[in-house]
């Protein structure tokens, strides 16, 4: 088998518990692509907060994709054009931020490559520090939201989120999911969106297929990418649930757990 695309989760797979990656693994997959390969970055993240990984990848020198905010947006690295976007409209937007006060949690959104908020959380800090993206204190969140946005997120300690996720097992109403990226993380997308669902209406833009595809994860949203690659990978550190559903399990992100796999894979 032919593998010609190497996607990636990042936050606790591809980058370290210090938020960055490695010398060796940087080094491994600049090597990969100048022999032909291409990488695609799935993340939660914002789009802008994961350009600078992007670039230094040389994704854009080597046709490289981003796939952001769990799949609701796809960006071209080499023109920086959006190919793909499914995001969540005012009303649906809104029902998410109730049902978050409702259970008292933290909620967020992005509007203009900033974290928009209006309340205060002992973790209200860490997605910005993850990102590098500007955090935005607003009066009323749902004001704020008039248009569409690209995700919604409910952030509370780690016992809270699990029950809540657990109630809604992936699907918020008729029209959103939901997922956790991190413990504290219950992340709201579109139905239409997840980084498996996302990832093949990219594959069919560029006339590309799973089975071309080895895929690398540690968490929830993670799953369906994993499930449909021709090899799905968990990170050492992933949860019980995505090393049970993965193909193969590596070492862990802060041991280069991407390198020893593609090492072996990439040899059979």
């Amino acid at each position: 088998m032919t593998y010609k695309y190497i996607v990636m989760d990042m936050d606790d797979t591809l980058l370290t518990s210090e938020n960055k990656i490695s010398e060796e693994t940087h080094a491994y997959l600049l090597k990969k692509q100048q022999e032909g390969m291409k990488i695609i970055l799935a993340s939660g993240r914002p789009t802008a907060g994961m350009t600078k990984h992007a670039e230094s990848l040389n994704l854009k020198q080597n046709g490289g994709y981003i796939v952001s905010y769990n799949g609701a947006i796809i960006t071209d690295a080499a023109t920086n054009e959006v190919v793909f976007k499914q995001t969540i409209d005012k009303e649906n937007a809104h029902k998410i931020i109730d049902f978050c006060r409702e259970n008292n949690f933290f909620s967020l959104t992005y509007i203009n490559d900033e974290i928009v908020y209006d309340s205060t959380h002992e973790y209200m800090n860490i997605e910005s520090e993850l990102t590098g993206l500007p955090m935005v204190s607003v009066s009323d969140l749902k004001e704020v939201i008039t248009e569409d946005v690209p995700k919604v997120m409910g952030i509370d300690y780690e016992e809270n989120i699990s029950k809540a996720n657990q109630s809604l097992n992936g699907q918020f109403n008729d029209h959103i999911s939901s997922t956790t990226s991190k413990p504290y993380f219950l992340e709201f997308m579109n139905n239409e969106v997840s980084k498996g669902k996302s990832l093949q209406k990219l594959f069919d833009k560029i006339e590309a297929d799973f089975s071309e595809v080895i895929a690398f994860g540690d968490s929830l949203n993670d799953s369906d990418m994993l499930e449909k690659a021709a090899i799905g990978v968990a990170m050492g550190n992933a949860n019980d649930t995505i090393k049970e559903l993965a193909d193969v399990v590596t070492d862990d992100h802060d041991n280069n757990g991407i390198v020893t796999a593609l090492e072996k894979l990439l040899k059979s």
